[in-house]
């Protein structure tokens, strides 16, 4: 790690991982950009059945790193909520987390602390970069002006998060499990007056399953083609959002998404049954979810 990374003036900085069944050498490019960045890394494992390859690996390196063994899949959301305990506990000012499949520029967190020394204010509750995907063609990715703009949402991975501000929340909803966990506290956050920035700057190489560039008419949609059970939660929790944030996330929103949802199942995945089933089931699920919830 650099010297100027060492100063008096730079934040406590924990870098955070969820890990589930991990491919080890794409975990191994992403730990290697990681480590040139942190010293501690804190990573969460949902139960992964290559644990032991897990472990191996991180002995391989010589940070320091936190390994939390779950006995079983607990879910993102639950996983992030206890590496922001763990930050908050150990005193740390922000934590950035990383999916188990995305590689961060070695920059990313200079970047990230220039960007926070020349900015006044205390109302940051959470900042993010521009992000590739590596499936995906977007040249708008790197289309920004601004050196910082305000975003309503962003996702989990490369972000950084202020452990005060988040901690004014009510933290990461475990009742989501898996899907829009980053949508759900990007929203929570913003009810409380903090903000959602974003770096102009390329900090990230990110995969989510195996997807591709796909049209709806003269629309550019992503096609993730991720598992066929996370059709119940992307349904179930655009349920829940709405009745959860009903200003940021209106009914307009909920059901963009759910037709948004309907049509990549029907035209362009496979196993179109199974997934219209668990589509149908979780949106369902969602309605019963959210009239137990305090509106």
């Amino acid at each position: 790690m650099d010297n100027n990374m060492l100063t008096e003036e730079r934040k406590k900085v924990l870098g955070g991982v969820v890990t589930y069944n991990p491919e080890i050498l794409r975990l191994r490019e992403n730990l290697e950009s990681l480590t040139k960045q942190l010293d501690t890394i804190y990573i969460f494992d949902n139960g992964s059945k290559n644990l032991d390859d897990i472990e191996r690996l991180l002995d391989s390196f010589s940070n320091n790193f936190k390994l939390h063994k779950a006995p079983k899949n607990m879910g993102i959301a639950y996983a992030l909520k206890e590496i922001m305990n763990y930050a908050q506990k150990e005193k740390y000012d922000w934590v950035l987390s990383v999916d188990q499949d995305s590689v961060l520029n070695e920059k990313l967190v200079d970047e990230y602390m220039s960007a926070l020394s020349s900015y006044h204010g205390n109302d940051i509750g959470m900042l993010t970069c521009l992000i590739k995907d590596r499936n995906f063609k977007d040249e708008s990715v790197e289309k920004q002006k601004e050196a910082l703009k305000e975003v309503p949402i962003c996702i989990t991975s490369a972000s950084l998060t202020n452990v005060k501000n988040y901690f004014l929340t009510d933290g990461y909803d475990e009742n989501l499990f898996i899907d829009l966990v980053d949508t759900d506290i990007c929203l929570s956050l913003r009810e409380r007056g903090f903000k959602i920035l974003r770096l102009n700057f390329l900090g990230v190489f990110h995969e989510i399953g195996h997807g591709e560039n796909k049209k709806i008419l003269w629309k550019n949609v992503i096609v993730h083609h991720s598992s066929v059970f996370r059709e119940y939660y992307m349904s179930r929790n655009t349920v829940i959002l709405n009745r959860k944030h009903p200003q940021l996330y209106p009914k307009s929103t909920m059901v963009k998404g759910l037709i948004h949802n309907f049509l990549i199942i029907t035209l362009f995945e496979e196993g179109k049954k199974e997934r219209l089933h668990n589509f149908h089931k979780g949106w369902t699920r969602g309605l019963i979810m959210s009239r137990k919830r305090p509106k």
